[in-house]
Protein backbone atom coordinates (compact mmCIF):
# COMPACT_ATOMS: atom_id res chain seq x y z
CA UNK A 1 0.00 0.00 0.00
CA UNK A 2 1.44 3.25 -1.21
CA UNK A 3 1.64 6.41 1.34
CA UNK A 4 -1.03 8.07 -0.99
CA UNK A 5 -4.56 8.89 -0.15
CA UNK A 6 -6.05 10.52 -2.96
CA UNK A 7 -3.70 10.73 -6.31
CA UNK A 8 -6.01 13.39 -9.16
CA UNK A 9 -4.31 14.09 -12.46
CA UNK A 10 -5.56 16.37 -14.59
CA UNK A 11 -9.49 16.21 -13.65
CA UNK A 12 -12.00 18.30 -15.50
CA UNK A 13 -15.44 18.62 -14.44
CA UNK A 14 -18.35 20.34 -16.70
CA UNK A 15 -22.31 20.28 -15.66
CA UNK A 16 -24.92 20.78 -18.46
CA UNK A 17 -27.20 23.88 -18.22
CA UNK A 18 -29.77 23.07 -20.80
CA UNK A 19 -26.95 23.44 -24.05
CA UNK A 20 -24.46 24.98 -22.31
CA UNK A 21 -21.21 23.11 -20.51
CA UNK A 22 -20.31 25.22 -17.87
CA UNK A 23 -17.01 23.79 -16.18
CA UNK A 24 -16.48 23.54 -12.61
CA UNK A 25 -13.37 21.89 -12.43
CA UNK A 26 -10.43 22.64 -15.41
CA UNK A 27 -7.61 21.04 -15.07
CA UNK A 28 -6.72 19.95 -11.37
CA UNK A 29 -3.65 17.60 -10.47
CA UNK A 30 -3.26 17.00 -6.48
CA UNK A 31 -1.89 14.40 -4.33
CA UNK A 32 -2.96 13.62 -0.94
CA UNK A 33 -0.53 11.66 1.77
CA UNK A 34 -2.32 9.26 3.93
CA UNK A 35 -2.34 11.22 7.56
CA UNK A 36 -2.47 14.75 5.70
CA UNK A 37 -5.36 16.79 7.04
CA UNK A 38 -6.24 19.35 3.65
CA UNK A 39 -8.18 21.82 3.65
CA UNK A 40 -9.79 22.47 0.54
CA UNK A 41 -10.67 26.80 0.34
CA UNK A 42 -11.96 29.39 -1.78
CA UNK A 43 -15.11 31.20 -2.36
CA UNK A 44 -18.60 29.81 -3.43
CA UNK A 45 -18.28 28.26 -7.41
CA UNK A 46 -14.99 28.03 -7.04
CA UNK A 47 -15.21 24.02 -7.21
CA UNK A 48 -14.09 22.92 -4.12
CA UNK A 49 -16.86 20.61 -3.24
CA UNK A 50 -17.64 19.31 -6.61
CA UNK A 51 -13.29 17.59 -6.20
CA UNK A 52 -14.85 16.88 -2.60
CA UNK A 53 -17.50 14.79 -4.22
CA UNK A 54 -15.18 13.40 -7.00
CA UNK A 55 -12.75 12.35 -4.11
CA UNK A 56 -15.94 10.97 -2.64
CA UNK A 57 -17.35 8.79 -5.20
CA UNK A 58 -20.46 10.56 -5.03
CA UNK A 59 -19.72 11.96 -8.98
CA UNK A 60 -17.14 11.01 -11.93
CA UNK A 61 -15.00 13.21 -13.54
CA UNK A 62 -15.67 14.36 -17.08
CA UNK A 63 -11.91 13.73 -18.22
CA UNK A 64 -8.76 12.93 -15.96
CA UNK A 65 -7.59 10.13 -13.55
CA UNK A 66 -8.90 9.83 -10.09
CA UNK A 67 -6.98 7.16 -7.41
CA UNK A 68 -8.13 7.09 -3.93
CA UNK A 69 -6.87 4.47 -1.25
CA UNK A 70 -5.35 2.98 -4.75
CA UNK A 71 -8.04 2.33 -6.32
CA UNK A 72 -9.07 3.66 -9.86
CA UNK A 73 -12.19 5.31 -9.23
CA UNK A 74 -13.37 5.48 -12.85
CA UNK A 75 -12.62 1.59 -13.87
CA UNK A 76 -15.27 0.91 -11.06
CA UNK A 77 -18.89 -0.65 -11.50
CA UNK A 78 -22.00 1.60 -9.60
CA UNK A 79 -22.04 -1.20 -7.44
CA UNK A 80 -17.99 -1.08 -6.76
CA UNK A 81 -18.65 2.58 -6.36
CA UNK A 82 -21.11 1.71 -3.62
CA UNK A 83 -18.71 -0.20 -1.49
CA UNK A 84 -15.86 2.39 -1.40
CA UNK A 85 -18.13 4.90 -0.64
CA UNK A 86 -19.41 2.01 2.48
CA UNK A 87 -15.88 1.00 3.55
CA UNK A 88 -13.22 3.14 2.47
CA UNK A 89 -14.54 6.93 2.17
CA UNK A 90 -16.36 8.51 5.38
CA UNK A 91 -18.64 11.49 4.22
CA UNK A 92 -20.06 14.12 6.32
CA UNK A 93 -22.27 16.75 4.70
CA UNK A 94 -22.57 20.37 5.97
CA UNK A 95 -26.29 20.12 7.20
CA UNK A 96 -25.17 16.69 9.18
CA UNK A 97 -27.54 14.42 6.49
CA UNK A 98 -28.87 12.23 9.76
CA UNK A 99 -31.73 10.05 9.79
CA UNK A 100 -34.66 11.99 11.89
CA UNK A 101 -36.75 8.64 13.05
CA UNK A 102 -33.44 6.95 14.26
CA UNK A 103 -31.11 8.05 17.51
CA UNK A 104 -27.52 9.00 17.43
CA UNK A 105 -26.28 5.43 18.15
CA UNK A 106 -28.62 3.82 15.59
CA UNK A 107 -27.38 6.63 12.91
CA UNK A 108 -23.81 5.28 13.46
CA UNK A 109 -24.55 2.19 13.29
CA UNK A 110 -26.55 2.59 9.75
CA UNK A 111 -22.99 2.18 7.66
CA UNK A 112 -22.08 -1.22 9.65
CA UNK A 113 -25.53 -2.48 8.97
CA UNK A 114 -24.95 -1.84 5.42
CA UNK A 115 -21.44 -3.75 5.56
CA UNK A 116 -23.18 -6.75 7.47
CA UNK A 117 -21.91 -6.14 10.57
CA UNK A 118 -22.77 -8.31 13.80
CA UNK A 119 -25.49 -6.11 16.25
CA UNK A 120 -23.45 -6.59 19.15
CA UNK A 121 -20.36 -5.29 16.98
CA UNK A 122 -21.94 -2.41 15.61
CA UNK A 123 -23.75 -0.97 19.05
CA UNK A 124 -20.22 -1.65 20.34
CA UNK A 125 -18.42 0.59 17.96
CA UNK A 126 -21.15 3.07 17.76
CA UNK A 127 -21.15 3.69 21.72
CA UNK A 128 -17.62 4.15 21.60
CA UNK A 129 -17.45 6.68 18.64
CA UNK A 130 -20.01 8.36 20.75
CA UNK A 131 -17.96 8.70 23.75
CA UNK A 132 -15.04 9.46 21.75
CA UNK A 133 -17.11 12.36 20.95
CA UNK A 134 -18.38 13.07 23.79
CA UNK A 135 -21.76 12.04 23.62
CA UNK A 136 -22.33 9.32 25.35
CA UNK A 137 -25.02 10.44 27.53
CA UNK A 138 -27.02 11.18 24.19
CA UNK A 139 -26.68 8.04 22.21
CA UNK A 140 -30.60 7.37 22.75
CA UNK A 141 -31.33 10.84 21.48
CA UNK A 142 -33.03 11.48 18.25
CA UNK A 143 -30.86 14.49 15.78
CA UNK A 144 -34.08 16.60 17.16
CA UNK A 145 -32.97 16.46 20.38
CA UNK A 146 -29.60 17.44 19.89
CA UNK A 147 -27.62 20.79 19.30
CA UNK A 148 -26.16 21.57 15.83
CA UNK A 149 -22.95 20.54 17.48
CA UNK A 150 -24.11 17.38 18.82
CA UNK A 151 -25.26 16.52 15.11
CA UNK A 152 -22.11 17.26 13.38
CA UNK A 153 -20.43 15.09 16.62
CA UNK A 154 -22.77 12.30 15.74
CA UNK A 155 -22.20 12.79 11.95
CA UNK A 156 -18.77 12.16 12.20
CA UNK A 157 -18.83 9.34 14.54
CA UNK A 158 -21.16 8.13 11.73
CA UNK A 159 -18.40 8.79 8.75
CA UNK A 160 -15.47 6.44 10.94
CA UNK A 161 -17.88 3.91 11.83
CA UNK A 162 -16.53 1.33 8.74
CA UNK A 163 -12.76 2.43 9.67
CA UNK A 164 -12.16 4.52 6.13
CA UNK A 165 -9.03 5.38 4.58
CA UNK A 166 -9.97 9.27 4.30
CA UNK A 167 -12.79 11.15 6.11
CA UNK A 168 -13.96 14.14 3.87
CA UNK A 169 -16.45 16.93 5.54
CA UNK A 170 -18.06 19.55 3.13
CA UNK A 171 -18.54 23.16 4.91
CA UNK A 172 -18.26 21.49 8.54
CA UNK A 173 -18.51 24.60 10.29
CA UNK A 174 -21.05 26.24 8.29
CA UNK A 175 -24.03 25.72 10.25
CA UNK A 176 -22.50 26.50 13.38
CA UNK A 177 -21.73 29.24 15.41
CA UNK A 178 -18.54 30.22 16.11
CA UNK A 179 -17.48 28.75 19.74
CA UNK A 180 -18.87 25.34 18.35
CA UNK A 181 -17.32 25.74 15.24
CA UNK A 182 -14.22 25.14 16.72
CA UNK A 183 -14.58 22.40 19.19
CA UNK A 184 -15.35 20.42 15.75
CA UNK A 185 -12.15 21.14 14.27
CA UNK A 186 -10.56 20.88 17.60
CA UNK A 187 -11.88 17.45 17.17
CA UNK A 188 -11.20 16.70 13.95
CA UNK A 189 -7.26 18.02 14.54
CA UNK A 190 -7.41 15.28 17.41
CA UNK A 191 -8.86 12.79 15.22
CA UNK A 192 -6.50 13.15 12.83
CA UNK A 193 -3.12 13.57 15.32
CA UNK A 194 -4.06 10.62 17.51
CA UNK A 195 -5.42 7.55 15.15
CA UNK A 196 -3.96 9.83 12.32
CA UNK A 197 -6.68 9.20 10.02
CA UNK A 198 -6.89 11.22 6.59
CA UNK A 199 -8.89 14.56 6.77
CA UNK A 200 -10.04 16.31 3.83
CA UNK A 201 -12.01 19.31 4.28
CA UNK A 202 -14.10 21.41 1.92
CA UNK A 203 -14.63 25.41 3.33
CA UNK A 204 -14.78 28.91 2.59
CA UNK A 205 -13.99 29.16 6.90
CA UNK A 206 -10.09 30.81 7.14
CA UNK A 207 -10.31 29.59 11.04
CA UNK A 208 -10.38 25.67 9.40
CA UNK A 209 -7.01 26.54 8.35
CA UNK A 210 -5.56 26.85 12.06
CA UNK A 211 -7.06 23.25 12.09
CA UNK A 212 -5.34 21.89 9.17
CA UNK A 213 -1.94 20.89 7.87
CA UNK A 214 -2.35 22.12 4.23
CA UNK A 215 -4.18 24.43 2.70
CA UNK A 216 -5.22 24.27 -1.21
CA UNK A 217 -6.88 26.95 -2.21
CA UNK A 218 -9.10 27.39 -5.49
CA UNK A 219 -10.26 29.61 -8.01
CA UNK A 220 -11.79 29.04 -11.06
CA UNK A 221 -11.86 25.48 -11.20
CA UNK A 222 -8.17 25.66 -10.59
CA UNK A 223 -5.66 25.03 -7.83
CA UNK A 224 -4.48 28.48 -7.35
CA UNK A 225 -1.77 27.93 -4.05
CA UNK A 226 -1.06 24.54 -2.09
CA UNK A 227 0.99 25.47 1.07
CA UNK A 228 2.15 23.05 3.68
CA UNK A 229 1.97 24.58 7.66
CA UNK A 230 5.27 22.60 9.11
CA UNK A 231 3.97 23.70 12.42
CA UNK A 232 0.59 24.15 14.53
CA UNK A 233 0.52 25.61 17.58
Amino acid sequence: MSDIAVQAENIHKSYFLGRSAVAALRGVDLVIRRGEFAALMGPSGCGKTTLLNLIGAIDLPSRGNLYVDDVDLLVLSDDRLAEMRRDRIGFVFQFYNLIPTLSACENVELPMQFAARGKKERRDRALSLLDRMGLKDRASHKPAELSGGEQQRVAIARALANKPALVLLDEPTGDLDRSTGKDILALLSSLNAEEKVTVVVATHDPTVAEASSRIVSLCDGRIDSDSVILEKE
